[in-house]
């Protein structure tokens, strides 16, 4: 059995602008100034964190319950935006039902919530093709080889297992637990992110000729 696991954001999906305006609305609501906001390049590059660390980088002068207030505002926010857009990437959605076709069991390991994951699944009308998807929260982790773990536990230690990402916490993740990196040459992160994957795809039709 082999089984593929996608990261999301900036692999399957792309909320950034989405993002960008609830997180800085949510901020101005913790009344940080005009001024003291974080680019919107600031922002792109805290994508893949886990959540806590994102709103410690986007609120530092805040405390640890005000950035979680934050987030759950902005995360309502970005739900609720998700209903009424299309947030897969270019081919995205051809490409997993390609693969489920192909017979190749699919998953996620995304560093985002559960609600977050649901939405995703639910608005973009994929769920369907994914086995019990996980995310840092389901797992009750701090990152993502947490996740990592947990799917190892469920498939067995003999299943053959590539985690397509597109950031450095994709690429560590995979490293920790020995498991192949594909690395995504088109989101989030940048060249030097993917260092050390077995296979670089420039775009997700490409993962149809590496899982033939």
């Amino acid at each position: 059995m082999a089984v593929i696991i996608f990261d999301l954001d900036g692999t399957l999906i792309n909320t950034g602008d989405i993002a960008i305006d609830a997180y800085k609305s949510a901020m101005a609501e913790f009344s940080v100034k005009p001024a003291d906001l974080p680019t919107d390049e600031q922002i792109l590059k805290t994508f893949g964190l886990p959540d806590r660390e994102i709103w410690q980088s986007l609120m530092p002068n805040h405390t640890a319950e005000e950035q979680m207030a934050a987030f759950h505002l902005s995360s309502t926010r970005i739900d609720e935006a998700m209903r009424h857009r299309d947030i897969l990437l270019p081919h995205a959605r051809e490409v997993v039902h390609e693969l489920h076709r192909r017979g190749y069991l699919l998953t996620t390991a995304s560093n985002c919530g559960e609600r977050y994951l649901d939405a995703v699944m639910t608005t973009q009308g994929i769920g369907h093709l994914f086995d019990e998807p996980l995310c840092l929260e389901s797992v009750h982790g701090t990152r993502k080889a947490d996740i990592l773990r947990q799917l190892v536990a469920r498939y067995g230690k003999a299943a053959k297992m590539y985690l397509v990402g597109d950031r450095y916490t994709d690429r560590d993740a995979a490293a920790e637990v020995g498991m192949p990196f594909i690395g995504c040459d088109f989101g989030f992160g940048d060249a030097a992110e993917l260092t050390g994957a077995i296979y670089i795809v420039k775009d997700l039709p490409g993962l149809l000729n590496y899982f033939t």
